[in-house]
C-alpha cells in the first residue's frame, strides 16, 4: 500500500468517525430541554473555546492563527457550517422529522455534483454506484420509501419548514464543497475560524427565530422521546435559558464537546483528504448511527426496509473505501510522504 493509499483511508477514518458522532446529536438531544437552534449553537461555541485553550498549550498555535490568510472560501465554509445545523433544526417545526431528514441529506450528493463541475472531480462508475446505494439506503432508513410507498409529504401547510429543510441541505452541500478550497490551510487553524463564524452565524438565527416565533421555544419530550402533534409536527414550548435544567445543561455541554466540537474539527482534517465523493459516500454513517442509538438506547425498531437501507449504506460506503484504496495503489509509489505534498494535489487558492 503506497502512501497515497494510506493517507486515503487516514481520511476515511476520520470521516468515518466524524459521521457516527454527528449522529448521536439526536440522542443527546433527547435529553436537552432547549431548543434546537441553541444545541446547535452550543456545538460550534464549545469547538470555538476548546481549540481555543488547545492553542494556548501548542506552540506557535496563536501565530499561525494571526498569520492565517483568511479568505472567501473559509468564510462560506463557516457560514454554510452554522446554517446547516440551525436551519435543519428550525424546519423540525415546520414539516415532518422524514421531510426534514431527506431535506438536509440532499447535502452530500449536492456538494459532489458541484466539485465535479467547479473542481472537475471526477465521478466514475463506481463512484456513481456508491452514491447510488448510500443515497437510497437513506431514504429507506429516514423513511421516505415504506413497504406503503412514498411518505413525502408536500402539503401546502409544510411549504415553509420544507423549503427551510431543503435550505438547509443546500448548506450541507456547500459547506462540504467549500471544505475542498484552500487545502494548503492547517487544519486545526482553519477549524477554529470555521467555529468562530458558524456560531456567529447560528446566534443570527437564534435572533431571528426568536424574533419570528416571539421567543425561543423546545420540543416537547416524555422520557427522551419527542412529541408529535395530530398534524405530524414537533409539540413545542417556550423556553427561558435561565430555567433550563442541571441535567440539560451536562448533556448540551456533552453533545456540544462530542458531536460539534470533535466531529466537525474531524471533518475539516478529512475534508482535506477526500473527494466529495468519497466524503459523501461516508455521509450517511451518520444515519446508521441515529438508527443504531435508537434501538439500542430508546427500544426503537427497523422494519426491513430500514434494514435493507442500512445495509445499502454499509456496503455503499465500504465499497467506496475498496475502491479508492485501489484506485490510490494502482497509481504507483511515487507519491511523496509527506501529508503537505498529498495536500497540494487538490489544493486550491480561493
Amino acid at each position: 500500500m503506497n502512501d497515497l493509499a494510506k493517507y486515503k483511508i487516514r481520511g476515511f477514518v476520520y470521516r468515518f468517525i466524524s459521521a457516527s458522532l454527528m449522529g448521536g446529536i439526536g440522542a443527546f438531544a433527547r435529553y436537552i430541554n432547549a431548543p434546537g437552534d441553541f444545541i446547535s449553537f452550543g456545538r460550534q461555541l464549545v469547538g470555538f473555546i476548546a481549540l481555543s485553550l488547545m492553542f494556548c498549550f501548542m506552540p506557535g498555535m496563536w501565530k499561525k492563527v494571526r498569520g492565517f490568510r483568511f479568505s472567501p472560501a473559509i468564510l462560506m465554509t463557516g457560514i454554510n457550517l452554522g446554517l446547516l445545523s440551525g436551519l435543519y433544526v428550525i424546519s423540525t417545526q415546520y414539516t415532518t422529522l422524514a421531510n426534514a431528514s431527506l431535506l438536509i441529506y440532499t447535502g452530500p450528493l449536492f456538494s459532489t455534483t458541484l466539485a465535479a463541475i467547479f473542481l472537475k472531480e471526477k465521478i466514475n462508475f463506481q463512484r456513481f454506484l456508491c452514491l447510488f446505494s448510500v443515497a437510497v439506503g437513506m431514504l429507506f432508513v429516514v423513511g421516505i420509501i415504506t413497504p406503503n410507498g412514498l411518505t413525502l409529504d408536500l402539503a401546502p401547510e409544510y411549504a415553509t419548514g420544507n423549503l427551510i429543510a431543503f435550505a438547509s441541505g443546500v448548506a450541507y452541500g456547500l459547506y462540504l464543497f467549500f471544505s475542498r478550497y484552500r487545502l494548503d490551510a492547517e487544519s486545526g487553524v482553519r477549524s477554529w475560524y470555521q467555529f468562530g463564524v458558524a456560531a456567529v452565524t447560528i446566534l443570527l438565527l437564534m435572533v431571528g427565530d426568536s424574533w419570528v416565533n416571539n421567543g425561543l421555544k423546545y420540543t416537547v419530550k416524555v422520557n427522551g422521546v419527542t412529541q408529535f402533534g395530530a398534524d405530524g409536527r414537533v409539540d413545542v414550548e417556550p423556553w427561558n435559558i435561565l430555567t433550563m435544567d442541571a441535567q440539560s445543561w451536562v448533556v448540551w455541554i456533552s453533545a456540544a464537546v462530542i458531536t460539534g466540537f470533535i466531529a466537525f474539527h474531524l471533518l475539516t482534517y478529512a475534508s482535506k483528504m477526500l473527494t466529495a465523493a468519497e466524503l459523501a459516500s461516508i455521509s450517511y454513517q451518520e444515519v446508521v448511527m441515529a438508527s443504531a442509538l435508537g434501538i439500542f438506547m430508546f427500544g426503537e425498531h427497523m422494519d426491513a426496509f430500514q434494514w435493507i437501507g442500512a445495509v445499502m449504506i454499509v456496503v455503499g460506503g465500504f465499497s467506496q473505501i475498496f475502491f479508492t484504496t485501489k484506485e490510490s495503489n494502482a497509481k504507483g509509489s511515487g507519491v511523496q510522504s509527506s501529508d503537505e505534498s498529498v495536500e497540494a494535489m487538490g489544493a486550491q487558492g480561493a
